[in-house]
């Protein structure tokens, strides 16, 4: 590549160990050196000192010496606040309060990962009594609702190599069939995945131009109450989805 086409004259070096950060979280897990340096196309004996300054960075870590290395510490809080300023993101965040209130329910946003879907934002209901959705939880791809959603809106060749670790036991056939009726559908329901007796509900935000925005709405109750109320929480969340639409187009 030209330097005219790269934007101005880089320094090579940081373009060779980034591939290590490249190679690390397209994996989605922790890897052990010789396997890193293998994704990112170099020995073990080259990549090493980069992994050693990125340590010190905070950018990755270990759990001690020889074990596979993992996005640090810096490397996450890099993540946390490209996530904040995000512009989906904070309308979607401007949503939740009202939808807490409007359902009576612990509402949640969710959004995708290497990891799979993580819980970002969480909104009570003004009741005495809600139930708890864990911020920074990692949601299951198969068993939550907003697994099942977040996977069906980017489809199968964005969630493939995940589903594939994640769920080894379903074939490829299985899984896509279930995604597209959840596509169908519009939404996903999963029951007592998290709690027993509980249902979570889930909605995906739209796209950005033709990039789906890896965001879901997450309504949480009692099965019984989620059941008696399904309609309206599904047209509550589709709604505030719907809203926030326009501006993320």
């Amino acid at each position: 590549m030209s330097e005219k086409q790269a934007g101005g004259r880089g320094i090579q070096s940081i373009e060779v160990g980034g591939a290590l950060l490249q190679a690390l979280a397209a994996a989605g897990r922790p890897l052990a050196l010789k396997d890193l340096a293998l994704a990112a196309g170099m020995t073990a004996a080259k990549a090493h000192p980069y992994l050693v300054s990125f340590s010190r960075l905070g950018l990755v870590e270990q759990t001690s010496e020889g074990a596979p290395y993992a996005l640090g510490p810096f490397a996450r809080s890099l993540g946390l606040i490209s996530l904040q300023q995000d512009a989906p993101l904070q309308r979607a965040s401007a949503e939740l309060a009202g939808l807490a209130q409007a359902l009576d329910m612990t509402v949640g946003l969710a959004t995708w990962t290497e990891q799979g879907p993580i819980v970002l934002r969480v909104a009570e209901p003004p009741g005495p009594v809600h139930l708890s959705l864990k911020l920074g939880a990692v949601l299951s791809l198969s068993q939550s609702a907003s697994g099942q959603v977040l996977s069906a809106a980017i489809g199968w060749d964005g969630v493939a190599a995940l589903w594939q670790r994640a769920e080894p036991t379903l074939t490829e056939a299985e899984v896509k069939a279930r995604l597209a009726a959840v596509r169908r559908q519009g939404w996903a329901r999963s029951d007592e995945s998290l709690v027993p007796g509980v249902s979570a509900l889930a909605v995906a935000l739209g796209t950005l131009g033709a990039t789906p925005l890896r965001l879901a709405f997450v309504a949480l109750a009692p099965r019984e109450w989620m059941d008696a109320r399904l309609p309206g929480v599904v047209q509550a969340l589709q709604q505030a989805a719907q809203r926030c639409a326009p501006a993320a187009s």
